[in-house]
């Protein structure tokens, strides 16, 4: 699941009673947004509750489900609960021990406990709710509880809270369909990469600043590519030192990360907008119409207009 993968990815939601709206959209709407920017449907999920009926939140707003919880289904599972975990149904639990052979199963805020009564997180990192630490590495000494916002073990993933799981969730994107996505979608969020309350976008950015640097520039740039000396200069390192950055770190040149990000802001025009390709082909630093094309091409999978037949039909 956090695995370099461009095929569909479907994920089914456990919503628990008094589970907040913020934890559900936290985890649904960047899947929402990567669609939107894809141009396709490149995420599906569907909601599901204990019973198979609509879930009454903690701010007492219900939310409509497809169905009841099945232990047997074969999709990734994410647990999401906040309030009165400790009432859950051992029943409920049961069932959730059966999950285990689930190709990925996580938990958001105090769905972690719910995963570690039902044993699936025995012998795996995990992390909760920064209040909750201590007594929740006390009540199961089996998983290894750390202090840290999310924590991917395996085929095991938790969350602390609503803004831990978005954090969580833009890494999903970022290791499946690159770190630029990632990026747009964070934009859409209002984030700055420059805020501590922003998302790790990919934490090796945010622990790079020359990376972080040079990434902004290039953002602020895409309808005049900037050479790589300017962007290295913006970043306050050399050229050289720039081009060794971004291949031991991000695993590409900052040539190939720098069109990526100006390519799928094309795509985003094409989905969104009437301009004709050729505008958007200049509108995105193409001076070649049939360069903007092969790049495309390349980069999505399809020509421009393939893309716009495709979203507008």
């Amino acid at each position: 699941m956090f695995s370099p993968d461009d095929s569909p990815l479907e994920i089914e939601v456990l919503l628990m009673p008094e589970a907040t709206l913020i934890a559900l959209s936290s985890v649904i709407e960047p899947l929402r947004a990567a669609n939107r920017q894809l141009g396709r449907r490149a995420y599906r999920w569907r909601i599901v509750s204990a019973d198979g009926q609509p879930v009454r939140t903690a701010s007492e707003v219900a939310v409509p489900v497809t169905g009841m919880f099945d232990p047997s289904g074969t999709v990734p599972l994410v647990v999401i609960a906040s309030y009165a975990v400790e009432s859950t149904d051992p029943a409920l639990v049961r069932r959730l021990a059966r999950a285990q052979s689930r190709s990925a199963i996580g938990g958001v805020e105090a769905g972690v406990w719910l995963l570690a009564r039902a044993g699936l997180l025995n012998g795996r990192r995990a992390t909760t709710h920064p209040e909750d630490l201590d007594e929740f590495a006390a009540r199961f000494p089996a998983v290894e509880t750390v202090p840290d916002r999310f924590v991917v073990d395996g085929p095991r993933f938790t969350a602390a809270a609503a803004s831990p799981a978005l954090d969580l969730m833009l890494e999903l994107v970022r290791l499946r369909q690159g770190l630029p996505l990632a990026i747009e979608i964070a934009k859409l969020f209002g984030f700055d990469r420059a805020s501590p309350m922003a998302p790790r976008i990919g934490r090796v950015v945010s622990r790079t600043p020359p990376l972080d640097r040079a990434i902004r520039e290039m953002d602020a740039n895409l309808e005049d590519p900037l050479p790589v000396a300017a962007i290295a200069r913006a970043a306050r390192v050399s050229a050289r030192h720039l081009q060794t950055l971004f291949r031991t770190r991000l695993g590409v040149t900052p040539y190939a990360f720098y069109q990526t990000l100006r390519l799928n802001r094309a795509r985003q025009m094409l989905a969104e907008t009437r301009m004709p390709a050729l505008e958007i082909a200049a509108a995105t630093g193409f001076t070649s119409p049939a360069a903007f094309s092969r790049a495309y091409r390349k980069q999505h999978g399809e020509s421009p207009s393939e893309t716009r037949a495709r979203v507008n039909g």
